[in-house]
């Protein structure tokens, strides 16, 4: 069986994904150089080419379609991680200047029973994850890997968190200062 025309069936994706699993892999992690992040870019690719098999035409070179494709979210993968970065080293620059500013225990104490408050609200799994992350220090990875869920589903329930909780303390606490304290223990 040749993969000229064969890809719209299952068997014939198996051998296509068999066949560039690896050297997608090779070619995002020169990009983006996390072999985790490039797992997850190309799986999702594969994914997306499922679910678009029949909307690709035949007489396309699948080997230059998963490359252009995977190079593009490779790309996004980078602008995210940039994102990512400017914005903890962002509340890294603000932590340090508020912690400056919270001295006194029994604000520190009352800050943290509404976190605390806050935190007991979310929803059971949520609150799970939310905890693994922030006070066990697992990474989003590890997470799924024991709650048996993708990566994608971590960070959408981490994300729902952290928005649920500054909508929570937005009445009590500046946004920034929300951020630092959901680290104090």
């Amino acid at each position: 069986m040749t993969l000229a025309n064969t890809w719209h069936t299952k068997e014939g994706f198996e051998m296509l994904f068999k066949q560039h699993y690896e050297p997608l892999c090779g070619f995002v992690f020169g990009m983006v150089k996390d072999y985790d992040a490039s797992e997850d870019v190309i799986q999702e690719l594969f994914v997306k080419f499922w679910e678009k098999r029949n909307d690709i035409p035949d007489d396309v070179s699948i080997k230059a379609y998963l490359y252009c494709a995977a190079r593009n979210m490779a790309l996004n993968q980078i602008k995210h991680f940039e994102i990512k970065k400017g914005f903890n080293l962002y509340n890294r620059e603000e932590m340090s200047d508020a912690e400056q500013n919270i001295g006194n225990p029994a604000e520190t104490s009352e800050l943290r029973k509404m976190i605390d408050q806050a935190i007991n609200k979310l929803p059971t799994e949520r609150k799970k994850i939310f905890l693994m992350s922030r006070e066990e220090g697992l990474k989003y990875k590890e997470i799924a890997e024991e709650l048996n869920i993708s990566i994608k589903t971590v960070e959408n329930q981490m994300g729902k968190a952290l928005s649920t909780l500054r909508a929570e303390l937005s009445d009590y606490l500046p946004a920034i200062i929300i951020a630092i304290c959901i680290g104090i223990k």
